[in-house]
């Protein structure tokens, strides 16, 4: 048995959004939109800055997340870079 196979491994995802995004409509897409696709860990919103935001989510949907993410007209998301642990991310 794998050790984190009943937890679930955690990426986190750095992102790019339009300045006039706030912070409720970033998690109102969350909840809506990137819950829906399930897994074991829950997505949630983990930092937001005026540009910037790194979102945890399942390793399982991770490709679905990065494309709805980059498929959003109205947030004006885009992915830069996925990661496994924060700390690689606060490099960028």
């Amino acid at each position: 048995m794998v050790v984190k196979e009943d937890r679930g491994r955690k990426r986190y995802i750095l992102f790019s959004h339009s300045e006039h995004n706030s912070k409720m409509e970033i998690q109102n897409f969350i909840k809506n939109e990137i819950s829906t696709l399930g897994g074991k860990i829950k997505s949630k919103l983990i930092k937001l800055d005026l540009k910037k935001g790194v979102i945890r989510v399942d390793h399982t949907i991770l490709s679905d997340v990065r494309d709805l993410m980059n498929k959003n007209e109205s947030l004006k998301i885009k992915t830069i870079r996925t990661s496994g642990t924060l700390k690689a991310l606060e490099k960028e």
